[in-house]
């Protein structure tokens, strides 16, 4: 980089990538900076440190829909990296192995999400034809609404919502149906089901989640920018050229425009001393509770899944073992030197995330056996807790959520926690961090445009 930063990112997660990459493109020289020494933020990977295989802090599913997020990978030369289904298939498994699939074929288009609903036998025909009818033409619920209350006012049926509403809002959402704010489902439900069967295809990645990022470095190096791990940062302060970044080190940097790209307490916290009266324009969003997600991995000798993706459906009288989702994870890479990987996924799981390892581990080899899943002993386990993987929003806290540019010029904020129709997801965090990025340079807050 010749002379100093026009902009400066704090924070490497998909926000700050893309913020980043919005500058770059958009002609400013840009400096990003990351705490840790990966990519990705809360959406990252490293190495098992005993199999070797890539781990994700999380099973992160992407959607046909995510126009925004297959943007960026495509930018950063990584799209190839993600392995898209051909339209919407999803098989279900119920507690003693009773079996049912949705399918809708890509081809069909519109056509292919109405003919998939139709053959999903599993639901009953009135429930399944009322389930098409919302998904298609219902409007968006009232902004008090939780989705209970919302799936009430639309008379969903109790089949549909254990095998479609329940488990569609605990993955886009993070929290349980009785508390998790309609508006956001609705919304989420908009994008995916109201297009093509492509858009409601999920999307794994093939590699680790921080590979799908890690190119940011190259990317902006060919802007005369640069991208630093391992870079934490202690304040941003008001600063001769609008603001300065002062690092845990001591090293100060001073740019016109600053995008913090962190969680909202962390934003609060840096902005406390130079900005205090943007940290208390943030106090709402930090003190939003997170919501927890527990992965577990566990390898295999030989494949156990009966399909890439599997619907673990929580039974009628409630519990259950706390899992919905199973992934084949060998199915997008191939075994790797024989080993299967599987990773189960519980969001909002509270409970689990308070349970040691190994008793967590034994639930999810426990549910294998409860859904009719043979599998033989496990080679190796891994559980992942992310404590905090997203705010817990109800119908209230959902309010909080600030917009990306703050009453300062040429300094903004983002991530998945800012102001946005859609639910706490890669796509959120993508879209705030390009919506950041057109704030500072709207509002640049002096010195050099750039």
């Amino acid at each position: 980089m010749s002379g100093r930063p026009e902009a400066i990112v704090v924070g490497g997660g998909w926000a700050g990538v893309a913020a980043a990459i919005e500058l770059v493109d958009r002609g400013a020289r840009v400096l990003l900076l990351e705490s840790r020494r990966m990519w990705g933020g809360r959406a990252t990977s490293w190495p098992d440190p005993k199999l070797g295989d890539p781990v994700d802090n999380g099973q992160h599913v992407l959607l046909g829909c995510y126009s925004a997020t297959r943007a960026l990978l495509a930018r950063l030369g990584t799209a190839s990296l993600v392995r898209f289904q051909d339209g919407l298939d999803i098989a279900f498994r119920e507690i003693g192995g009773a079996q049912s699939r949705l399918v809708a074929p890509a081809r069909l288009g519109r056509l292919g999400l109405a003919l998939g609903l139709a053959g999903w036998t599993r639901l009953p025909l009135g429930e399944r034809i009322a389930l098409a009818r919302t998904l298609a033409h219902a409007p968006a619920p009232h902004p008090d609404r939780t989705v209970d209350a919302w799936l009430g006012e639309i008379s969903a049926g109790p089949t549909a919502r254990r095998f479609f509403w329940h488990p569609f809002t605990e993955s886009a959402i993070n929290e349980a149906p009785d508390r998790a704010p309609a508006t956001l489902l609705y919304e989420a439900v908009r994008r995916t089901f109201r297009g093509t069967a492509q858009d409601a295809a999920l999307g794994l990645a093939t590699t680790g989640l921080a590979g799908l990022v890690a190119p940011v470095v190259d990317a902006l190096a060919e802007k005369e920018s640069l991208a630093f791990l391992g870079h934490g940062v202690d304040a941003v302060e008001p600063g001769p050229d609008g603001h300065r970044v002062v690092l845990e080190d001591g090293r100060r940097f001073d740019a016109a425009r600053v995008v913090l790209a962190v969680p909202a307490a962390e934003a609060r916290t840096l902005l406390a001393a130079g900005h205090p009266e943007i940290a208390r324009d943030l106090e709402a969003a930090a003190a939003i509770p997170g919501s927890p997600i527990v992965t577990v991995t566990l390898w295999f000798p030989s494949p156990v899944l009966p399909a890439p993706v599997v619907g673990l459906v929580a039974p009628a009288s409630g519990g259950g073992p706390g899992f919905a989702w199973a992934f084949d994870r060998a199915a997008l890479l191939g075994p790797v030197d024989g080993r299967h990987a599987v990773t189960l996924v519980a969001s909002a799981a509270h409970a689990l995330a308070a349970m040691p390892t190994a008793q967590v581990l034994e639930r999810a080899a426990a549910a294998l056996d409860a859904y009719g899943i043979n599998h033989p002993p496990a080679i190796g386990g891994r559980v992942v807790r992310e404590p905090r993987a997203t705010p817990a929003y109800d119908p209230t806290t959902v309010r909080a959520r600030p917009p990306v540019a703050t009453r300062r010029p040429g300094l903004a904020v983002a991530g998945d926690w800012t102001e946005s129709p859609l639910p706490a997801t890669i796509e959120a965090a993508v879209l705030s961090g390009r919506s950041a990025a057109a704030a500072v340079l709207s509002r640049p807050a002096g010195g050099r445009t750039g």
